[in-house]
């Protein structure tokens, strides 16, 4: 697998027109800030459910904005949004919505329900713009979950992103402990987890396209490849020079992620919205590893991007903190 980041040239100015936020960055411009709730971390395609729309799973983590957890649903057609309403859950759910996927009808949610050691995958129908429960998925494997993804037999494959939760020790060092655990419903319904890859940095995304897996890795700057097999992962491969690489998507077999460039300036931007964080989006042949900066930011038109979507002629990147998401015309 060839690893090869083409030289990105600068041929536009860069200027900004306040009235209309058209910039001028990395030659892609500008269209909008969309508005939307505090911490927009995540975000899936949905085209199967009425109107083509971006459910975004968004989550306060700054002090000033928690509590707040909610799924939102963006309409691509309309411009209109609102937050899902979420049926049938049990009593004691507190719903803080991290990492999400969605496979047909149903979306899976990283919910971080108590701290620190309590993480569950929530299970909900998407019925419109409704969330209707299915079930709650926990086991002694969650213990930092930050992305997931199902196989081809509906089992579920997350990353936890540290050996212990919230560790910057880890992740100043490159200890290398955080994991990937595939979870298994059994014929009783009950799900086990086992721990089927190791020793990685910090993955913070995770997707799949057929029997490939695909599994970030922030502080090593790497995708890694598997194949999944009967008895688990075997590891076919890696992607270099993807800098702090977040949550993978997938749009026509090309692996597309953000990645926070400057890591001592996301750190600050976590503290202290005022301070940007620089934010480079990669897209990713998948067959060649082959990849290139679509989109490239100081962190003046977002910062901390964690996720992106491509839907039509337009590019859409979330983030972890601040309540907006940016769209993005693509010239190609």
């Amino acid at each position: 697998m060839r690893n090869r980041l083409p030289s990105l040239v600068l041929t536009l100015p860069f200027s900004i027109i306040l009235c209309c936020l058209a910039l001028q960055v990395s030659g892609q411009t500008v269209v909008e800030r969309i508005p939307l709730k505090p911490g927009p971390e995540d975000m899936v395609l949905d085209t199967l459910h009425g109107d083509p729309g971006l459910i975004v799973s968004c989550s306060g983590r700054r002090e000033s904005d928690k509590p707040y957890g909610e799924m939102v649903f963006y309409n691509l057609k309309s411009g209109k949004q609102e937050v899902m309403k979420r049926l049938n859950e049990p009593a004691e759910i507190l719903f803080r919505p991290h990492g999400i996927y969605l496979d047909g009808d149903l979306l899976y949610v990283i919910s971080h329900e108590k701290e620190p050691d309590y993480h569950p995958v929530l299970v909900y129908r998407v019925d419109g713009n409704q969330l209707d429960f299915v079930e709650l998925i926990s086991t002694s494997h969650q213990h930092s979950p930050n992305a997931l993804v199902t196989g081809p037999g509906r089992e579920i494959y997350l990353v936890n992103d540290s050996g212990k939760r919230g560790s910057m020790m880890e992740k100043a060092l490159k200890l290398k402990r955080a994991s990937v655990e595939k979870l298994t419903k059994g014929s009783d319904g009950t799900w086990k987890a086992e721990m089927v890859a190791e020793k990685l940095g910090y993955p913070a995304g995770i997707n799949r396209i057929g029997d490939q897996l695909y599994v970030g890795d922030a502080v090593l700057h790497k995708i890694h490849v598997y194949q999944i097999n009967r008895d688990g992962l075997n590891p076919v491969g890696e992607i270099s020079k993807l800098k702090g690489n977040d949550n993978i998507r997938i749009y026509k077999g090309q692996l597309l992620t953000p990645g926070h460039v400057k890591a001592m300036k996301f750190i600050k931007h976590a503290k202290k919205p005022e301070k940007k964080s620089p934010v480079d989006v990669y897209q990713v042949d998948a067959a060649t590893g082959e990849h290139s900066v679509i989109y490239s930011t100081d962190g003046s038109t977002i910062s901390g991007g964690s996720t992106a979507i491509i839907f039509g002629k337009h590019l859409y990147i979330s983030q972890v903190f601040d309540p907006y998401i940016l769209k993005v015309e693509l010239e190609n």
